[in-house]
């Protein structure tokens, strides 16, 4: 009889131990995974992942903006490199803002003012972008027709040949719908790319 009741103790507490094994298992991987925490890492995997991960911010992507050629009345491309992490917003104000910065080669002229600033930029859904541009009073009177193409096509060209999202560009002036530039070509339309102007 005693035998009887020792085997029925010895199952019971052999079905316990099996009941609670994985409890006890998870409590020896929860001390596994606490020895790895980061008091253990190496500086050097640490530095290795800021690395790979400055090195995927810092990506290029080759683009073109598009200044004035002044003898020839045509405008030219000229390749710039932009970050590839950036939005589409973010991506279109370093374009602009290289634009009013300029060429870097003495051949090749801004197609506004160097004082023009960018006031706004917005990029609906529908690829329509409106670019409103900062200028001083009087800046574009001496335009003639040919500098106001190149100046409309400056801005459109970078933006829509450069950003996926942009399919078309309208010019607003000191936060105005302003009808020309100087005088000659209409803004009240919203302009496409236009190649043939590029040489």
């Amino acid at each position: 009889m005693k035998f009887k009741r020792n085997r029925l103790v010895f199952f019971v507490l052999l079905g316990c131990l099996t009941i609670c094994g994985p409890g006890a298992g998870a409590n020896q991987d929860t001390i596994v995974q606490s020895d790895l925490g980061p008091d253990n890492f190496k500086s050097d995997d640490l530095k290795s992942d800021s690395l790979n991960h400055e090195i995927i911010d810092t990506r290029l992507f080759d683009g073109f903006l598009y200044f004035a050629d002044p003898g020839k009345g045509v405008l030219t491309a000229l390749p710039k490199q932009f970050p590839s992490n950036l939005n589409a917003h973010e991506l279109g104000q370093d374009i602009l803002g290289a634009l009013m910065a300029g060429p870097p080669n003495s051949d090749l002229a801004s197609t506004f003012p160097t004082d023009t600033k960018l006031i706004a930029l917005f990029i609906s859904e529908e690829g329509r972008a409106w670019v409103d541009l900062g200028i001083g009073d009087g800046r574009l009177k001496n335009m003639d027709t040919v500098s106001e193409l190149l100046a409309i096509y400056s801005i459109v060209n970078s933006l829509a040949l450069n950003i996926p999202g942009v399919k078309q560009v309208k010019l607003l002036v000191n936060g105005s719908d302003v009808a020309t530039l100087g005088g000659h070509v209409s803004l009240k339309y919203f302009y496409k790319p236009n190649m043939l102007i590029v040489k």
